[in-house]
């Protein structure tokens, strides 16, 4: 073929291609795209990754502190000992993510997917997490004291031993949640839907715990001191 040819062909994309650079390479940025990439253990506090794509992207160890990841797609992503605190994560995607003590405390999580996200003993202190979608996920011994979680659709989640003292679980859907052990003193559950007896009874709640009505306090309550 002459060189030519070949050359018009290349350039409409119809005859071989050459290989773009790794995303992995990537400065953090809008849009970027850093797929099954190694991202461990960087320093990212304040930058802007909206719409990010870090699909089974290894973050265990990263430093994400007031950073804005709006949009992000984290799916399927290893989050362990990261940090997101104070980060906008609103819409961001979670899901299928995993990971142990990783730090969300006062993040923006509005309309975050979580669901099926496996964290344990992570730190939701005060974060937003109001329309998130949390549905199946495992938050074991995770500390989500005074989060806003109006709306928040938790069905099938499992919060054994995580501590929702003073939540705002307005509206929230808490149907099929696994509550063994979950703290829920001064938390008001008045308005939470698919509460029922058989869940309060294995969870640990207080005189301040405010239930749905036709629903009535265990004999057990409240429970002894907390164990961490």
């Amino acid at each position: 073929m002459a060189p030519l040819i070949a050359g018009l062909l290349l350039a409409l994309g119809l005859f071989g291609s050459t290989p773009s650079p790794a995303a992995c390479t990537d400065k953090p940025a809008r849009d970027v795209d850093w797929t099954n990439c190694k991202k461990s253990n960087l320093s990212l506090g304040r930058i802007n990754v909206d719409r990010a794509v870090m699909i089974k992207t290894d973050l265990a160890g990263t430093d994400f502190s007031e950073a804005s990841l709006k949009g992000a797609d984290l799916n399927k992503s290893n989050i362990s000992n990261t940090w997101f605190v104070k980060a906008d994560l609103a819409k961001t995607n979670f899901a299928g993510a995993f990971g142990t003590r990783s730090r969300f405390a006062e993040a923006n999580m509005s309309g975050a997917d979580l669901s099926k996200i496996e964290l344990s003993r992570a730190d939701l202190v005060k974060a937003n997490l109001e329309a998130a979608d949390l549905t199946g996920a495992q938050l074991v011994r995770s500390n989500i004291k005074g989060a806003k979680l109006t709306g928040a659709k938790l069905f099938a989640s499992n919060l054994s031993r995580a501590v929702l003292a003073g939540a705002d679980l307005t509206d929230a859907d808490l149907s099929g949640a696994y509550l063994y052990l979950t703290r829920l003193e001064g938390t008001d559950l008045s308005t939470a839907k698919g509460l029922n007896a058989q869940q309060l009874q294995v969870a640990c709640g207080d005189g301040t715990t405010k239930l749905p009505a036709g629903l009535t306090a265990p004999a057990n309550w409240p429970c002894p001191a907390l164990e961490r």
